[in-house]
């Protein structure tokens, strides 16, 4: 079976880039700057960008800088998948241990 892909729209490429950008940074933050240069796209888009993010609570600013984070949905998100796969090996790990009994 052949799998159909579609092309991504530009706005949510570049979108889906920042987030991975500032994954790895959630104490320090990034400076627009820095977000800038390394998604390599104009300063006045990560500006116009980040504070409309910023009301989804997906990014947010480091209290008293001018740098940026993944907000506390991107921290709830993980929080949920990250209960979801250890139960789910949880139950796995019962299973394997039942099929493991000897006869």
């Amino acid at each position: 079976m052949t799998e159909t892909t579609y092309p991504l729209a530009e706005p949510i490429r570049k979108t889906c880039e920042l987030f991975r950008l500032l994954a790895g940074h959630e104490v320090l933050g990034l400076a627009p700057g820095e977000i800038a240069k390394g998604l390599n796209l104009p300063p006045s888009w990560v500006s116009r960008n980040l504070s409309a993010l910023a009301t989804t609570g997906y990014v947010e600013q480091v209290a008293g800088t001018n740098r940026w984070r993944l907000g506390v949905q991107f921290v709830r998100i993980a929080t949920t998948v990250a209960t979801n796969l250890n139960a789910a090996k949880r139950q796995l790990d019962d299973i394997s241990a039942r099929y493991s009994v000897p006869l």
